[in-house]
């Protein structure tokens, strides 16, 4: 199975963890998954983790958190890597997609913060 698969696979049913409970919820697995992902990038195959984790869903403090941990596990949230077609190259996290959720969601502000601080 492709690793980007599993990743995603698990961030799901920690995603769905949190929602179910979000004060049983542990953080040192999200914090596990996102060291086990911060370099996923899927180059040549289709979209990176990032782009598959974040793109879509309505931020909150779950998405804060595993954004901070890809950050301090390595992420490089401004890479580009060859597409799948292998004939450009393309962002490994939806830049465009976060600063128009920023308009109107306070995690999504402050995660759109989070990575101006990075560049």
């Amino acid at each position: 199975m492709n690793d980007t698969n599993r990743l995603v696979g698990e961030f799901m049913t920690l995603y769905e963890e949190w929602e179910d409970h979000p004060a049983r919820f542990s953080w040192d697995a999200l914090q596990a998954l996102a060291v086990q992902g911060a370099h996923a990038y899927n180059e040549g195959y289709g979209p990176s983790f990032h782009i598959l984790a974040f793109d879509g869903y309505p931020h909150a403090e779950f998405h804060e958190r595993f954004l901070r941990y890809l950050l301090d596990a390595g992420f490089a949230p401004f890479k580009r890597v060859r597409s799948a077609a292998g004939d450009a190259e393309v962002a490994v996290f939806g830049h465009a997609g976060l600063a128009e959720a920023a308009r109107d969601n306070p995690a999504s502000a402050r995660m759109l913060a989070m990575l101006r601080d990075a560049a």
